[in-house]
């Protein structure tokens, strides 16, 4: 999944690995190792290639029905909150929020 999105992305912006290996600040050995399936990246890698490839690092981590679903999760925990801000204490409240914001990096 992750080396395919990758691929995919870099065929669609027009980039080389060497390009992408300049962008991500790792060799290109190591760019065609992940491509090939060699090696898995580390989250860092993972980062970086989503950065040059101006996409979140979310998107090549998960599937799409993951990503879908977790998006969703995401959306209810907000709607919830808006909805129930009443009804939870402070603390609550904070723990709700501070887990939100957590996601949204």
């Amino acid at each position: 999944m992750f080396k395919e999105k990758v691929k995919e992305l870099m065929n669609q912006q027009n980039i080389t690995q060497k390009e992408l290996a300049e962008l991500s600040g790792i060799t290109e050995a190591s760019v065609s190792r992940y491509l090939s399936g060699e090696r898995t990246p580390r989250i860092d890698i993972v980062i970086n290639f989503a950065k040059a490839l101006k996409v979140d690092s979310s998107y090549l981590i998960y599937n799409d029905d993951e990503l879908r679903e977790k998006e969703e999760a995401y959306i209810q925990c907000h709607t919830m909150l808006a909805r129930n801000k009443k009804d939870l204490s402070l603390e609550e409240r904070n723990k709700l929020i501070a887990l939100l914001s957590k996601e949204d990096k």
